[in-house]
């Protein structure tokens, strides 16, 4: 982290679980006595008492590991258990169909219409706004939540305008992401109305600016989207899988993979600060026969 080659988030996470839970468990026992046994006893341990995700408790393994190879590079032990394997079961988002999306859009509009509050704090138009702005640029909610005007350009491509939305506090990367036009045109009425509080200066937030404490900001916003979903009627998909914050960014990049002419994943992926991988196990899945539709309703050109 002092080269700058780790974000101080991952050290804190990290920091999280050894003082939660890693040290309880193993802070008396000797480093070069750590073996696979104590490893999933460990393991066993957590699931029973939280019933974690393999996915969390993967990471868990992966701070075991970052110890002993701590404990291996200043020779306190000369080989690494190990380790016992986690299954992991890919458990994609759910996410809103353009149909659906439509349907979320337009209830959110109605209901800022309304003078509805929801935990003491009105719903407006600006959660309609975070909706379909969300639904046109491609990073994380956390992201949003943290993003101030200076961290937003706006762009011009032969006559169309677009975003660059550097996120400050990304879980992977810091770099660009380019957005669709209508974020564009959202963040003009957002400037619009932030400038009418006074709060539209570099450092101002784009989304309920007035609230410093960013946490709060975030969950004002997801009571009221969970609000306008369960209005909708849309809050689980065919599935029965909840629909969360999340469901909105992976809304946009499976859009892009459905509508785009010849869809570049490789660029989609860098600009959604995200890596093939992840695309192919959370998003590809879904769209697979659907991009396969053109070819089932093609029939054979007869002389």
């Amino acid at each position: 982290m002092k080269r700058g080659e780790r974000r101080e988030r991952f050290g804190e996470e990290d920091k999280k679980k050894l003082d939660k839970d890693l040290l309880p468990f193993f802070g008396t026992i000797g480093v070069a006595k750590i073996g696979t046994l104590e490893i999933r006893e460990y393991l066993n341990q957590l699931t029973e008492s939280r019933e974690l995700s393999p996915s969390t408790l993967s990471k868990h393994l992966v701070v075991i590991r970052k110890v002993l190879n701590e404990a291996k590079t200043r020779n306190y032990i000369s080989t690494l258990p190990i380790f016992p394997p986690v299954k992991m079961k890919d458990n994609p988002r759910s996410w809103f169909s353009e149909k659906e999306y439509r349907i979320l859009r337009d209830t959110a509009r109605r209901l800022a219409k309304q003078d509805i509050k929801v935990r003491g704090v009105l719903l407006t138009e600006e959660i309609y706004d975070f909706i379909v702005f969300h639904m046109n640029v491609f990073v994380r909610v956390s992201d949003i939540k943290l993003t101030k005007h200076r961290h937003i350009s706006v762009e011009n491509n032969k006559g169309e305008k677009y975003l660059l939305v550097v996120p400050t506090n990304s879980k992977t990367t810091v770099r660009d992401s380019a957005s669709m036009e209508t974020a564009a045109v959202v963040y003009e009425r957002i400037l619009a109305r932030n400038d009418e509080l006074g709060l539209a200066g570099r450092d101002d937030y784009l989304f309920f600016p007035q609230y410093k404490n960013r946490a709060y900001a975030l969950a004002t916003i997801r009571r009221q989207f969970e609000f306008i979903v369960n209005e909708a009627q849309l809050k689980y998909d065919r599935f029965d899988n909840p629909r969360t914050l999340y469901s909105l960014r992976h809304s946009a990049l499976m859009f892009r993979l459905l509508n785009s002419e010849q869809p570049d994943i490789f660029y989609l992926a860098r600009n959604a600060l995200t890596s093939v991988q992840q695309l192919e196990r959370f998003y590809l899945s879904h769209i697979e026969s659907r991009m396969k539709i053109e070819s089932l309703h093609s029939f054979k050109r007869r002389d």
